[in-house]
């Protein structure tokens, strides 16, 4: 009866496991990569958290905005927008603290360190009038762009608002 034994049961097993060992595998990968997606959307969520606080609290600051003469020396995050040169923001570089202001809201203390500090810019953009205001004293019109964080301090979101 030996003799006529050739090995089926385990070659069909071998396979068997190969097979269950590749959906291990594969199924093991798969959760790594929506755990990362999951983690990134969360970081993207806080930087978008930053970013609006800062965008509400440049707003708060224009309420009662500083001097035009501030505006002028196009630094620290207070640009004046000409018709010579445009906007500073496709130029401007994020990560050198002299070009940009500070957030000076309340403290983010429930977002990751790096989150913490969005950056601001603040550009006059110039004088003008809507129906109904009074011509004689036109507002001054904002564009505020703020760069929310990542929680690995990367760039995660721009945010931007004209106020009046």
């Amino acid at each position: 009866m030996r003799n006529r034994q050739s090995g089926a049961v385990l070659f069909v097993a071998m396979m068997m496991l190969v097979i269950l060992s590749i959906i291990g595998v594969t199924l093991a990968r798969m959760q790594t990569v929506e755990e990362r997606m999951a983690r990134n959307d969360n970081s993207r969520q806080m930087a978008m958290q930053a970013a609006e606080a800062a965008l509400r609290n440049a707003q708060a600051v224009l309420a009662n905005p500083p001097s035009v003469a501030t505006f002028g020396g196009n630094t620290a995050g207070y640009y004046a927008l000409s018709p010579a040169t445009g906007s500073m923001i496709p130029t401007l570089n994020w990560n050198v603290a002299a070009n940009v202001t500070t957030y000076t809201g309340p403290a983010l203390s429930d977002l990751p360190t790096l989150a913490r500090t969005p950056r601001v810019v603040m550009e006059l953009m110039g004088y003008g009038s809507l129906a109904g205001d009074d011509i004689s004293n036109p507002p001054p019109t904002y564009r505020i762009t703020v760069q929310g964080l990542n929680a690995d301090g990367t760039p995660g979101v721009i945010l931007q608002s004209i106020y009046r």
